[in-house]
């Protein structure tokens, strides 16, 4: 029902179209439960880890730690539409060299992004 709700408002333009929607799980996913549009939560009883596909298309999968316990760590919350918000913003040092930041389930990337300028 919420996803109907959701996918409404974004088809009359009263919310911003979502990159990213969260699905709360209590074990960690498997390659394959990791799929392009959906953040994995791993959540069983604390936080512990956000799962999701770089957004730059390099093909990795991003692992978020959201363990207060380890450093580096990110905080992950939902809204009731199922859009994540992640802070703070995720840097890949791969050769797609993303930056970005997720916020209410939209990709906003910041301006180093992308490969160095040659």
């Amino acid at each position: 029902m919420i996803d109907i709700l959701r996918k409404s408002l974004e088809l009359f333009r009263l919310i911003p179209r979502s990159d990213l929607l969260a699905r709360v799980t209590p074990t960690h996913p498997t390659p394959d439960r990791i799929v392009p549009g959906e953040m994995t939560i791993v959540r069983d009883g604390v936080d512990k880890w956000a799962c999701f596909h770089c957004p730059g298309g390099c093909g990795e999968t991003i692992k978020l730690s959201l363990s207060k316990n380890r450093r580096p760590r990110w905080t992950a919350v939902s809204d009731w539409l199922r859009r994540p918000t992640i802070s703070p913003s995720v840097r890949q040092t791969n050769e797609c060299r993303c930056h970005f930041w997720i916020r209410q389930g939209r990709i906003d990337w910041c301006k180093d992004s992308g490969p160095p300028s040659r």
